[in-house]
């Protein structure tokens, strides 16, 4: 912490734009928290006689939410998609409990909350999912998953892990919006790498393509 990670990456914009002449909007940078990225948004701006203008600077959430936003009929979301906070989410997945008569005490709702979570984060959907037969206490979060998948998908509403989950799986099944991105990121820059998921991995390594630029800064223990 105070070495200057951050100071690294947001001149290693301004190198880019001001002295090799990378447009700002093929810049994409990332990191973890809306504070981290507003104060390398205002870091960037000040090294840069242009600002931020046309870049993307944001959180993993942040700029996955915008590509939804943008591309919300490509994504199977409605145009006014509503993102669930924790709580909503623990309520749905409560009602499902109650609705399966599930024990309370075994399956706490914040238990199973957590879990679905667990798996986007790794990029699991149910159908990903192979459960020993012997296994009946994972069968049965696998059904209530299920289950939450649906109703959010009827009721057009994703919670936090599906933001960047949606995102990746929107690039992938759609070739020619990836090649569009691709295309126009071709500087991809990530702060505080060390706590990237898989999912935050995979949606970086897909829009670098084969010829993007990735650049990034983190805690190495």
């Amino acid at each position: 912490a105070g070495s200057g990670k951050t100071r690294v990456l947001t001149h290693r914009i301004g190198w880019l734009v001001e002295v090799v002449g990378v447009p700002a909007h093929g810049v994409l940078a990332v990191t973890f928290t809306n504070k981290a990225a507003a104060e390398m948004r205002g870091r960037v701006e000040a090294l840069l006689r242009g600002g931020t203008r046309g870049m993307w600077v944001g959180t993993f959430h942040g700029l996955a939410h915008r590509l939804l936003r943008l591309h919300w009929r490509e994504a199977q979301l409605p145009e006014s998609f509503q993102v669930m906070d924790a709580d909503d989410q623990q309520r749905m997945v409560k009602r499902i409990a109650t609705a399966m008569e599930l024990d309370e005490g075994r399956y706490p709702p914040r238990q199973i909350t957590w879990w679905i979570n667990a798996q986007k984060d790794e990029g699991r959907r149910p159908r990903h999912i192979q459960v020993p037969s012997n296994d009946f206490y994972t069968a049965t979060l696998l059904k209530v998953y299920e289950e939450y998948e649906q109703r959010c998908q009827l009721a057009g509403l994703v919670d936090f892990a599906e933001i960047l989950l949606r995102a990746l799986e929107t690039l992938r099944n759609h070739e020619g919006l990836l090649a569009h991105y691709q295309q126009r990121f071709t500087q991809l820059l990530v702060d505080e790498f060390q706590d990237t998921n898989s999912v935050q991995y995979a949606f970086v390594r897909l829009l670098a393509g084969d010829t993007g630029q990735v650049f990034v800064v983190g805690d190495d223990d």
